[in-house]
């Protein structure tokens, strides 16, 4: 390996130095010898492309905020690949001087593996330790050397972004420009199993690693991210996690859109930015496939491989359906009219007040269903809805059949009501009794939740594959059924706007942006 030396790199992290002097160092601990064995054994044995000319690579892994364990074994992964592929020579080094413009000539691209926050200042538990004049220097010494990088990139230079680098130098809007995205959270994570989805075989970065294959499954941590600045308008998308195939997370779904993207590039002026969130976990960097992975986007970045980065709104992809904007979203409701639904059952009554269909009880009514005319198999459907004090519901895939049920519409149901309760769960509707297992529960933590607002504007979001229901509310997983049952008997169906019988006249029920896809 080759380090760089700096002035203070002897000096311990708790030692005082001058500012100008300051360089991150860190009390990693080393990698571990079977992680070196599985690392050597995976490594690939050439490159991806002949290298034009000998490539230098800076590997920079600083951290302000967290730090990953993974970053030592990240570091080994890197260096040797570099020397077992012949494509570059790997410069292991967190000193910033490398970052002032001259020094960045002599490399061919830079590696941002697992940075976190301001990556060129100390973390906030040792701001103590400096003046108040000191740490300004160092802020303004981040600034300059942040812009610096971007500049290098825009003149032609390469940048890589691995996992935590999207989790870094937030107040600089250069930046996440650059790289492409910022984070917002790890709903999937480091121990949870994912569907990863190839959306381009043929791209030049993905052809030579997973060689005809659409999809892989593996374990790591893996980031949503900000609404802005990723956009597909200006990156070229080449993986994407797929939540239907993927362990149910934990943590809320922030992206209305579903649009998970893992590994992406651009043109950043003249140069090249690839990134790739996968890199969590240890096993990553003795991962065959993912060394390839790395190195066909270092070769990009470096400048040997060539590949397409026009941008993914501007394709047609085959391998993208479902998610992330590239299928269709057709409008169940135009906000002016009830075209295209049919009332059924019940007198309860529905209208089209400001943009919103709006049902109202009526006494000594039936269930009423408002139903589409048309019918759904396997869809995503997502919708907003407000309701007063009644319990309520949207029908999926369900049927009108007296053989079933005389004058009732039958199939299943997520439920929508008050909080606490059970909405978000799946019901059968006169066909049976509760589909989802968490309502048996006699415990209330388990049958009941908060997560619908009363008398608030609710979110929800319904994912119905073959046997398996999905649903989320305001961005938060509740309901994951695999009900083989219920499928075959309703495979496919309406979509139904319930307005329960009720003891109260004139109780309403509010719905809004109503839309769908179907999937495959």
């Amino acid at each position: 390996m080759k380090y760089s030396i700096s002035l203070c790199y002897a000096l311990t992290i708790t030692s005082l130095c001058a500012a100008s002097d300051w360089v991150p160092t860190f009390n990693d601990k080393p990698v571990a010898p079977h992680h070196v064995t599985a690392i050597e054994a995976a490594l690939p044995q050439a490159a991806i492309v002949a290298p034009q000319q000998a490539r230098r690579v800076l590997v920079y892994s600083a951290t302000a905020g967290y730090r990953h364990g993974s970053i030592p074994t990240g570091k080994l992964a890197l260096d040797k690949l570099g020397a077992a592929s012949g494509a570059y020579e790997a410069i292991l080094s967190d000193d910033p001087a490398n970052f002032e413009p001259e020094a960045l000539k002599g490399f061919d691209a830079v590696v941002l593996l697992s940075p976190t926050q301001d990556f060129f200042m100390p973390s906030g538990k040792q701001r103590k330790k400096f003046s108040k004049e000191d740490w300004a220097w160092l802020q303004a010494r981040h600034n300059r050397l942040v812009d610096n990088l971007i500049e290098y990139v825009e003149q032609g230079g390469g940048l890589v972004g691995i996992h935590s680098a999207t989790d870094s130098c937030y107040k600089h809007q250069g930046y996440g420009e650059a790289m492409g995205g910022y984070f917002s959270g790890h709903p999937w994570t480091a121990n949870m199993n994912v569907t990863i989805v190839i959306e381009d075989g043929e791209h030049a970065i993905m052809k030579p690693v997973f060689e005809g294959m659409k999809d892989f499954r593996i374990k790591d941590e893996i980031y949503q991210f900000r609404a802005e600045p990723y956009s597909r308008d200006k990156l070229r998308v080449l993986l994407h996690l797929d939540p239907a195939r993927s362990d149910t997370p934990k943590k809320a779904l922030g992206r209305e859109d579903g649009d998970y993207a893992v590994c992406w590039v651009q043109s950043v002026g003249k140069g090249r930015v690839f990134y790739t969130s996968l890199g969590h976990n240890h096993e990553i960097y003795s991962n065959p496939l993912m060394l390839k992975h790395y190195l066909a986007g270092i070769q990009f970045a470096a400048g040997d491989l060539k590949a397409d980065t026009t941008p993914s709104a501007k394709l047609k992809i085959p391998n993208v359906t479902a998610c992330c904007g590239q299928s269709e979203w057709q409008s169940l409701f135009d906000g002016q009219t009830l075209n295209g639904w049919t009332q059924q059952n019940g007198t309860a009554t529905y209208e089209v007040r400001d943009g919103v269909i709006v049902g109202r009880s009526v006494l000594k009514s039936p269930n009423s269903f408002l139903c589409t005319d048309q019918t759904y198999g396997d869809f995503e459907l997502e919708f907003e809805v407000k309701c007063g004090a009644i319990n309520s519901g949207v029908q999926i895939r369900s049927l009108q059949s007296d053989a079933v049920a005389k004058g009732h519409v039958q199939g299943p149901q997520v439920e929508i009501e008050h909080s606490p309760g059970q909405s978000g769960y799946i019901y059968g509707e006169a066909y049976s009794s509760w589909r989802s297992p968490e309502p048996k529960s006699k415990d209330p933590k388990v049958n009941a939740h908060s997560i619908f607002n009363n008398d608030e504007w609710n979110h929800y979001r319904i994912l119905a594959k073959g046997a398996r229901i999905q649903t989320w509310i305001n961005g938060q997983p509740v309901a994951d059924l695999n009900d083989p049952e219920s499928y075959e008997r309703f495979p496919r169906g309406m979509i139904g706007l319930q307005v329960h019988s009720h003891k109260v006249a004139d109780v309403e029920i509010e719905w809004r942006k109503i839309r769908i896809r179907e999937v495959q």
